[in-house]
């Protein structure tokens, strides 16, 4: 099983972190055409275990109709759609028990790309990077 300490030093030898905290640390993605889709990885506790939290913002809660959410999330093959304040997010959460590192590599892709791709579906392109910070600061 490793520890929360192993999963960041695993990140930060196979990624360049935009960010570091104590409980979680950051990663942005670039996608075709300059996009960049940043991903939050977050450490708590919770039922007597450690857990790891994936997160994504795609969009301000304005610029989608709730049921097409719940729809857009049942299509999700990895996390859910997420309401984070006025912020939707992909969001994948995994328990850290019973985790090999490299289990962690396709989840944290899905969870970018997925949110990459709600994001460009959307009527009007409004790249959610500036929600990050938002979202960051209710993480932290």
């Amino acid at each position: 099983m490793p520890t929360w300490t192993d999963i960041k030093d695993h990140a930060r030898s196979s990624y360049k972190l935009a960010e570091e905290h104590d409980q979680s640390y950051k990663l942005v993605f670039e996608y075709p055409g300059g996009r960049l889709q940043a991903v939050i990885v977050s450490h708590y506790q919770a039922m007597g275990r450690s857990w790891i939290d994936m997160s994504s913002a795609c969009c301000r809660v304005e610029r989608m109709d709730p049921h097409e959410a719940l729809q857009q999330s049942f299509n999700l093959a990895v996390g859910s759609l997420c309401l984070d304040g006025d912020v939707y997010v992909v969001r994948h959460t995994m328990m850290v028990d019973h985790l090999q590192l490299a289990d962690i590599e396709v989840p944290m892709h899905a969870v970018a790309r997925a949110a990459d791709q709600i994001e460009q579906s959307l009527p009007t392109y409004e790249p959610a990077s500036d929600m990050v910070s938002e979202v960051e600061e209710e993480l932290a």
